[in-house]
């Protein structure tokens, strides 16, 4: 795959309003404090981790991004919107104030993407729902589609909102953490937070005034062993990640550091533990958890942790794990840093099966 730079990155999320503050937290280990919602089935409590600063709704965040992303005309540019939510939470407040549900109450699942073009003009517009790998996917498409010329430029857009339909769902589920300690890979982790979260970043082939890094590669699929799993010994992970690494021409004693998906739910951590020693065996490169820091956010996850992992990386590093003896994988105890050049894998492996893994460069600030 032909690399592409990605530029004028934006996050807001638990951490802070803008990237750069959300990467100054997790540079600094500081965690973000939960709000606790009611889980209805159990009559129980469960931590959320709701974004930072004003309360705006979810079009008025979207034209922020694209506002903030565009530096004149956009019809050279497509635009991928990638979420597992998309407008839900529009429909759950239509539903509240007492109108009936129905098909017609349901808008198509392209309705924000075709609204947002028409209203700035992209060349083309679309939408990606595919679970936890919903921005990674946007990623490589939009990464594959520039590349080719088909665009000059492409705009992804991912968002998680705070959804009652998602977060009573995963707990029903019992997936997420009663305790609201996100631990991933610990011997007796209790499962995921949920997080909101709405980031954009502009995918080019040239690398512009100030580019973040440059995506060199990835690879995506789907494991039809199961309905809702990958397959727990790791096998369908290690064959992404091997893909990826092909994908970038690279290798894995050339990576840097790995920034794992860590759910912390059971089922999760032992596949991708598993995968990552069939592929790296007794080699693990340096192992980094981010979900603690921004919730998991679901189809967002894929750009959210992405930037985060960039950004921090570029100011200067990441916090260390204080529960490394207790892992299913050996995560840095102390600081971890790399060069500006140096390779990173980035893995995302989600719900019904769907695993992605991206190769990335840092670039110098």
């Amino acid at each position: 795959m032909k690399p592409v730079y990605l530029q004028r990155a934006q996050l807001c999320s638990a951490l802070g309003e803008d990237l750069q503050a959300a990467a100054t937290a997790c540079r600094q280990g500081r965690l973000p404090q939960p709000e606790w919602f009611e889980l209805h089935e159990r009559n129980e409590r469960r931590p959320y981790l709701a974004v930072a600063g004003a309360s705006l709704d979810l079009r008025q965040r979207l034209h922020q991004l694209v506002a903030a992303s565009s530096d004149g005309a956009l019809d050279d540019c497509l635009l991928i919107l990638a979420s597992t939510t998309l407008d839900i939470v529009a429909i759950e407040a239509r539903v509240k104030a007492g109108e009936a549900t129905g098909n017609p109450m349901a808008p198509a699942l392209d309705a924000l993407a075709e609204e947002l073009r028409q209203e700035w003009g992209f060349a083309g517009a679309f939408t990606l729902n595919t679970a936890c790998t919903s921005a990674a996917n946007a990623l490589l498409y939009g990464a594959r589609l520039v590349a080719r010329n088909h665009y000059r430029r492409t705009l992804v857009l991912a968002f998680e909102t705070p959804s009652e339909v998602t977060r009573q769902g995963f707990g029903v589920l019992e997936l997420t953490s009663p305790s609201a300690a996100y631990r991933p890979f610990h011997a007796e982790r209790d499962g995921l937070i949920l997080g909101e979260a709405y980031a954009s970043v502009m995918l080019t082939r040239e690398p512009g005034p100030e580019p973040l890094a440059k995506l060199l590669g990835g690879f995506s699929a789907c494991d039809t062993s199961s309905l809702t799993n990958t397959a727990e010994d790791g096998s369908h992970i290690d064959w992404v990640m091997r893909r990826a690494l092909h994908s970038a021409r690279t290798t894995t004693a050339k990576i840097a550091l790995v920034k794992l998906h860590g759910t912390a739910t059971a089922a999760n951590d032992q596949a991708e533990s598993n995968g990552m020693r069939r592929t790296f065996a007794h080699a693990l490169p340096p192992l980094c958890v981010l979900k603690p820091y921004l919730g998991h956010t679901l189809g967002a996850c894929g750009l959210s942790e992405t930037l985060l992992l960039l950004e921090s990386l570029r100011q200067g590093g990441l916090p260390g794990c204080d529960y490394t003896e207790q892992a299913l994988l050996p995560l840095a105890a102390g600081p971890l840093s790399v060069s500006a050049g140096s390779l990173l894998l980035a893995n995302y492996f989600g719900f019904g099966g769907n695993n992605a893994s991206l190769v990335l460069q840092g670039t110098p600030a």
